[in-house]
């Protein structure tokens, strides 16, 4: 690339060589030659935008206290179902087409409420068109999701990051409901008195025009970024 720029810059210098000669041959004459211009018309280039926002100003919180074993929301599998549903519609508001992810953080306070297990609190994530991120068969296992490919996987303490929402990209105005549910199993028992969780869903977008998805990537799924920047990014 660098042998070539100078061949053109020399180039350049000879042709601004020769138009200086021809300035000396000519001068003492006038010419009125015919010309012309034309300009093209003004070309703009505007950047898509890529934003997610919830349906009302704000950040949205649900707050439940209190809870005792048995105690459930009104989707849950289990328990009395007594509770209230965590709900959030989130809207695509970027004018670029784009797919959505959601991120969830667990975070436990002193002693943990939350643990992974059968016993712990469980949680139940789900959307409007019945895509699943997160759920739990307890009293059999504790909460679960699955990875890219479909492989389930415990959901740890801190955040599982990128389940995707659809295969489909987002458009503007695209709009999606979530519920999550949550239950205390009837056997939690006292080890978990006391205890308390804060679960934050992360919602995000990335442009999908030149973003190609992984051909394993599912809704509902963990679907990953490329580590090579060959093919799909989520930033």
């Amino acid at each position: 690339m660098r042998a070539s720029v100078r061949k053109r810059l020399v180039i350049a210098a000879a042709a601004s060589t020769a138009i200086a000669a021809v300035a000396t041959l000519t001068a003492g004459f006038t010419f009125g030659l015919f010309s012309a211009t034309e300009s093209s018309g003004s070309n703009s280039f505007t950047a898509g935008t890529v934003s997610v926002s919830p349906s009302s100003a704000g950040s949205v919180t649900c707050t439940i206290s209190a809870m005792v074993p048995g105690d459930s929301s009104a989707g849950a599998p289990i328990g009395d179902n007594s509770d209230t549903t965590c709900t959030y519609n989130v809207k695509y508001t970027g004018t670029a087409s784009a797919y959505l992810g959601v991120d969830i953080t667990v975070t436990n306070g002193t002693p943990a409420l939350y643990d992974g297990t059968k016993n712990g609190l469980q949680l139940y994530l789900a959307d409007s068109s019945s895509t699943t991120y997160v759920t739990s068969t307890a009293p059999l296992a504790g909460t679960t999701y699955e990875q890219e490919g479909g492989t389930s996987a415990s959901l740890a303490e801190g955040t599982t990051s990128d389940l995707l929402v659809s295969t489909t990209p987002a458009t503007n105005g695209t709009s999606v409901d979530f519920s999550l549910d949550y239950a205390l199993p009837i056997a939690s028992g006292n080890t978990y008195q006391g205890g308390s969780t804060t679960v934050t869903l992360t919602f995000h977008a990335v442009q999908a025009g030149s973003n190609a998805l992984p051909a394993d990537c599912a809704a509902g799924q963990q679907c990953n970024a490329d580590g090579d920047d060959s093919t799909f990014q989520w930033s």
